[in-house]
This record gives structure tokens, C-alpha cells and sequence, in this order.
């Protein structure tokens, strides 16, 4: 006999006996095991899964195994809409985590730093307000989805400490972000999501991000496809593989390429605009000028005001804009008295400079005025449009110098011309008038001697036009070369007194005559 078969022969029945106690034990642990699955939860068996989606939970439920692998509580809205470590530090074999639709608004730093072996992370359609820094350190992730939490803000340092292969964030309504933002990932991220945004623009920095890519999508977005955005048409016609699956990057502005598709545009399509002069405004106080430069063009150009000693000041577009318009405004004040000041207002974008120059003289009394000796628009030696150039002297505050009121008004220069040279400009006029002038002693001499001069030469008129008229009455009343005249108040004379004062009359005229 065998040894080996006697042996078994007499421990048979011993062996059937643990077999069963190992059956019987193994059938006690899974009844354990599956007896803590939540009761509104679904846990299959052998899986170390447990599914809770829609079951209008307030929170998460106790009873979830701590050594599941994936746990489903996707459209439960949350009471409490902040998650925080508590809530899965105990679930360290969690590989799968989905929180979609669960009200969630903020997301603690560090709630998922236990969570080591997790691979799938799913926060979306919630209503994030704000991803802080390092909320996802540590973590080692092949997925991350964000996607529909319209006007969530993304810091800085997000994703610091994190590494990830996959980062969804579709629909975020995002309008811009930060290259920095998605640094920590690279040379680990494969797959971007970034469709269904805001963005209008990409610049070209991107490009290094992107060619380390298998999988991207930035379809439906308002891009502006201006020169700027050249070379990303040029990365998508010749990387087109990458964009698969979801919709081709398209147009909304300028208008006339509004709804067009990448694969339907030529390089030729994608142009900028040269800066053109809205206004320039020189305003002068007492001790202190106001110089505003207004330039637009597609980009918004950087505004330069060169000053005459060389330096100058410099004003940059936001990042996010893209067609509107750019102000510079400098404060100055004089150097010296009655010297001429050239300064220049330099407008740029990547289609060309444009250059405007102006002379101003400051001078030495108060009644402020501008000089305009010069104006010239350049762009590289060639001349550019200018739309309105407006030099003003604020005049609309009364100044008091030595007791002297002065209001001054200084008029507009305007242009619409194509060309500005100095020939264009007109001269700046200048309407002073002066009121409560105090009187020397000289001055009120004269006009005494005046008054009294005026009115004894009205006494004169005044008598003589007496005289004429009573001789043209016919009725005096005095002895005139010894004529006896009635008194009037007598009544009407005589016809023999009426004879003998036309005889006398006759006489008088024939003596005047022959005299």
C-alpha cells in the first residue's frame, strides 16, 4: 500500500470535514460582506461595487463597504453641498468615484488625499463655484471630469500635485485660462477637453501644450480668426486626427467668416487690422495736462506715449479682449516756461505701428493754449488713417490771478481727412475777455473831464434847437434889434402890430442882405 494513499485513506474523513468548514466559513464572510451594502444601494456580488444613483440621498449612506472599489451616488442633491475629507478617507481601495449631479458648490482641499489607488474621478453637472489650489494633490489619475459647471473658476494652482492622463472640462462655460493652470500635467496629460466654452482665442503658446496631445477637442467655442489665430488653423488642418470624435473648431467673428469651419478656410482668411486714431485729447489745468490717446484695430493694440526725454509710459490690452478699443491716458506736467514739447502716441498690434505726434507749448501766464506745429501719422514710414484728433484747452473753470478774472475757451481741431499733416491742422484760437479791472487815478481824471465835456456839449444842442424852434413859432416874447414883441400872455396881436413886425422884418432881411 502507499503511503501517501493510506495517509489520505485515514484523514478522509477529516478532510471532508474541513473542506466544509472552510465552504461554511467562506459563505459566512460573504454574507458579512454583502449584509453592510446600504439598503437603498445595489451591490453586486464578488464585484466590491456598490450603485446608489437617484435615490434622492441627502448624504452619503453608512454601510458602504470600506474596501469597495467603485461607488456610484451620481443625481443625489446633497444637503450639505461642500465635500470635505471625512466623507471618503475611510474607502482607501477606491478606484472609481462618481459624484455627477449631487448639488456639490465646493470641494474641500484634500478630500480625496486617502484616496491613493483612485483612477476615475467624476464631479460633473454640479454647481462648482471655485476649484482651489492642490485640491487634487497626490493623486494619480487616468480621468478627471469638470465638465458642465458653468461659471466655475479655476485657481492658479488647481491641479497642483496632480497627474492625470485625461482632464474634461466641456461646457464650464470658460472664457479664458491660464496656461499655468494645466502645468503640473504635463508630459502626463493625453487627452483635453475644452469644447463647448467660452474661449475666443488661444494664443500661441498653446501650441507646445497641444502637440504633446493624442486627444483634443475645442469644438464650439466663439473663436476670433484673426492672424492671431493662424496657427491654429494650421495645427488643426495638419494634426486632424487629434480632433476626431468631436466637433472642428469654427468661427464666430469677424462677420465675415462667422459660422465657418477650420477645414473651410484658407491661411489667407485669417488677417489682422492696422490700428486706427478714434481721438486724441489734450486737456491743460493750472499745473498739470491730461494727454488721452483712443486707438482701435483687430488686435487691440498697446498703446505707447513717448514722452520728449525718451522715456515713456506703456498701457496693455486685458487678454481677453480682442476688437475693442484701447485708451492711454498720460498726466504731464511743464518742464520749463515757454518751451515746446514733442511727444508721440505710438498704437501696435501685429499687423503694424501707428505713430501720432504732436508739438505742445506751455506757457509762462496763466490764459493756457495749445500749439499744434505738427501731426503726422506713420506706419512705417507710410501715412494711416486718422478719424478725429481733438487738442482742447479746458476753458469751463474761472482761475483768479492777482485779482484778474480770465475764462478761457479754446475751440476744437478737428480732421477726417486720410491723411493729417501740418497743413490740415488749423491754429488753436484763443477768446479772452477780462472783467473787474481796478481804476488809477488817471483814468478817473479823464473820465470826469469827459463826462463834463459830453455834457456841456449837450446843453449846446439842447439850447440850439430851443432857439430854432421858437423862431419858427413866430411868437416872441423878448427885444430883438429893437423889435417891441407882444407878451403871449396877452392873447393874439393886433393887425396893426402884425404890419409893422412883418415891415420890420422886411428890412431886417434886406439889411442882412446887403451886409
Amino acid at each position: 500500500m502507499i503511503p501517501g494513499v493510506y495517509m489520505c485513506g485515514i484523514f478522509t474523513m477529516n478532510c471532508w470535514s474541513l473542506s466544509i468548514i472552510l465552504i461554511l466559513f467562506g459563505l459566512h464572510g460573504f454574507g458579512a460582506t454583502a449584509s453592510t451594502c446600504p439598503a437603498v444601494c445595489f451591490c453586486p456580488s464578488l464585484t466590491r461595487t456598490v450603485y446608489c444613483p437617484r435615490k434622492e440621498l441627502l448624504f452619503i449612506p453608512s454601510g458602504i463597504p470600506s474596501d469597495s472599489i467603485q461607488l456610484n451616488l451620481n443625481d443625489n442633491t446633497f444637503s450639505n453641498p461642500v465635500i470635505s475629507k471625512e466623507n471618503f478617507t475611510r474607502y482607501r481601495d477606491l478606484q472609481q468615484l462618481y459624484l455627477t449631479g449631487c448639488g456639490i458648490e465646493y470641494i474641500q482641499v484634500d478630500t480625496f488625499i486617502d484616496n491613493k489607488k483612485l483612477k476615475w474621478l467624476d464631479i460633473g453637472k454640479n454647481k462648482l463655484k471655485t476649484i482651489y489650489d492642490y485640491t487634487f494633490r497626490d493623486l494619480t489619475l487616468d480621468h478627471l471630469f469638470l465638465n458642465d459647471n458653468p461659471g466655475v473658476s479655476i485657481s492658479t494652482r488647481a491641479f497642483g500635485g496632480l497627474k492625470s492622463t485625461g482632464l474634461y472640462m466641456q461646457n464650464n462655460g470658460l472664457d479664458k485660462l491660464s496656461l499655468e493652470v494645466l502645468r503640473p500635467m504635463n508630459g502626463t496629460l493625453k487627452t483635453l477637453w475644452l469644447d463647448g466654452n467660452k474661449f475666443e482665442r488661444f494664443n500661441s503658446l498653446w501650441l507646445f501644450l497641444f502637440k504633446t496631445l493624442s486627444h483634443l477637442r475645442i469644438g464650439n467655442n466663439p473663436l476670433h480668426c484673426n492672424c492671431e489665430a493662424r496657427w491654429l488653423n494650421e495645427f488643426y488642418l495638419s494634426n486632424s486626427r487629434i480632433f476626431e470624435g468631436g466637433s472642428p473648431p469654427s468661427c464666430r467673428s469677424p462677420v465675415r467668416l462667422r459660422g465657418k469651419l477650420f477645414n473651410q478656410l484658407q491661411e489667407d482668411d485669417f488677417k489682422c487690422q492696422l490700428p486706427v486714431f478714434k481721438n486724441v485729447d489734450v486737456i491743460f489745468e493750472h499745473n498739470v495736462g491730461k494727454m488721452t490717446c483712443l486707438a482701435s484695430g483687430d488686435p487691440v493694440p498697446t498703446i505707447y506715449w513717448m514722452k520728449p526725454d525718451g522715456d515713456s509710459e506703456v498701457f496693455i490690452p486685458k487678454s481677453e479682449d480682442i476688437t475693442k478699443d484701447m485708451e492711454g491716458v498720460m498726466y504731464v506736467t511743464p518742464p520749463e516756461p515757454n518751451s515746446k514739447n514733442r511727444y508721440e502716441c505710438v498704437a501696435n498690434n501685429p499687423a503694424g505701428n501707428v505713430t501720432f505726434s504732436i508739438n505742445v507749448a506751455w506757457p509762462s501766464v496763466p490764459e493756457y493754449q495749445t500749439d499744434v506745429d505738427q501731426s503726422e501719422v506713420a506706419m512705417n514710414d507710410i501715412s494711416a488713417d486718422v478719424k478725429e484728433i481733438n487738442l482742447i484747452d479746458k476753458g469751463d473753470h474761472k482761475k483768479k490771478y492777482n485779482d484778474v478774472k480770465t475764462e478761457t475757451k479754446v475751440s476744437h481741431v478737428n480732421t477726417n481727412s486720410s491723411k493729417v499733416t501740418a497743413n490740415d491742422m488749423q491754429a488753436v484760437t484763443q477768446e479772452t475777455s477780462k472783467t473787474g479791472v481796478q481804476f488809477t487815478a488817471g483814468d478817473i481824471v479823464g473820465a470826469v473831464v469827459g463826462t463834463f465835456l459830453i455834457t456841456l456839449l449837450l446843453c449846446i444842442i439842447v439850447f440850439h434847437v430851443f432857439y430854432r424852434h421858437q423862431r419858427k413859432s413866430g411868437y416872441p416874447s423878448t427885444h430883438q434889434n429893437g423889435i417891441t414883441t407882444p407878451d403871449l400872455r396877452k392873447g393874439p396881436p393886433s393887425r396893426n402890430e402884425l404890419d409893422e413886425v412883418e415891415h420890420t422884418m422886411l428890412e431886417r432881411r434886406k439889411f442882412d442882405i446887403h451886409v
